[in-house]
């Protein structure tokens, strides 16, 4: 079988946490201002903090974090400090004191962590069987699934039908596949080599709880496997046939699987480089006395989106002297 292992799942899992400050201004403008790292932290998650200054010097200040009322750093200048974040719904509070020549300079930030994760669905084929999960197709239909967590301050999950979804391509917001409830995009995917990024940002509908998680769309090329067809066991898709096999019974069924194509392709099996027909299956059987190797090969192809792919096996045949044949 083609499993995951080999081809990978393109399920990607990304998540991300919820942000919400109060700032305090002196004359219009902040003269202390908290950055963090990463802006939405997800539940436990490590978060580094930053002071910051356009307007006092940091490094002629005594400089004090806090979190939650326990000091995590104090010394001088915009030196960072790590802190942990609490779990899902609960309020983690960043204070920071600046002194500079006698005056006191505070800023908090309240981050309240939430979980965004993203689940790809490609539009391609595979068999039937197939335990991995579909690579996306150049210019292939595709579903992103937002899997929110977003708490409130009680803990208390937010319903992901009551929140708002705004999805962007890039830098450009999707105003059509955004708003209240829309956690599924549907999409197609760039063509090959073109990849591109799909954010979503979810939020409470007072924007309290923000969180926030992006997913790579990246097109892969197309394959093409070969597997025993067998009369009593069907398709033996637990293992592809691949380089040389031998051929033992009078004849054999041997079917083509197209994988990661954004639609069924038409099919095209061929004997020692001859055209021999179209179709998923090809029954050869050896005819005439003697040994011998043929060359059986099957190519694939899109001609709407240019993809194809192709495989091959060599047949090493009984009592022939005169080769196979694909009836």
């Amino acid at each position: 079988m083609i499993r995951r292992a080999l081809f990978g799942a393109f399920l990607a899992l990304a998540g991300f946490g919820a942000v919400y400050a109060a700032h305090a201004q002196l004359g219009g403008t902040d003269p202390l201002t908290i950055s963090i790292d990463p802006d939405y932290p997800r539940p436990y998650q490590i978060v580094t903090v930053t002071p910051q200054s356009s307007l006092i010097d940091l490094a002629a200040s005594t400089v004090t974090i806090s979190a939650n009322g326990t000091v995590v750093q104090k010394g001088t200048g915009g030196e960072s400090a790590s802190v942990a974040v609490g779990g899902p719904g609960t309020v983690t509070t960043i204070t920071v004191t600046a002194v500079n020549n006698g005056q006191t300079y505070t800023k908090s930030l309240s981050i309240r962590p939430a979980d965004v994760a993203l689940v790809v669905e490609p539009t391609s084929t595979t068999h039937p069987f197939y335990e991995g999960g579909a690579l996306i197709g150049s210019e292939g239909k595709l579903r992103i699934v937002a899997i929110p967590d977003l708490r409130t301050s009680s803990g208390a999950q937010i319903s992901p039908a009551n929140l708002v979804y705004t999805w962007k391509n890039g830098d450009q917001v999707l105003e059509g596949s955004s708003g209240i409830g829309k956690s599924i995009l549907t999409a197609t995917a760039p063509i090959r080599y073109r990849d591109t990024t799909i954010t979503v940002t979810v939020s409470s509908q007072d924007s309290s709880v923000v969180g926030q998680a992006s997913v790579l769309i990246s097109p892969q090329d197309p394959l093409l496997r070969i597997y025993e067809n067998d009369p009593l066991l069907g398709p033996r898709y637990d293992t592809a046939l691949s380089n040389s096999i031998t051929l033992t019974d009078s004849e054999a069924t041997y079917r083509a699987v197209p994988y990661f194509f954004t639609s069924a392709p038409s099919l095209t099996w061929q004997v020692n480089g001859t055209p021999s027909q179209t179709g998923q299956d090809i029954t050869v059987r050896p005819s005439g006395n003697g040994k011998g190797t043929a060359q059986l090969g099957v190519s694939a192809s899109s001609g709407s989106l240019g993809q194809s792919a192709n495989s091959a096996l060599s047949v090493t045949f009984g009592q022939s002297s005169s080769g196979i044949f694909g009836l």
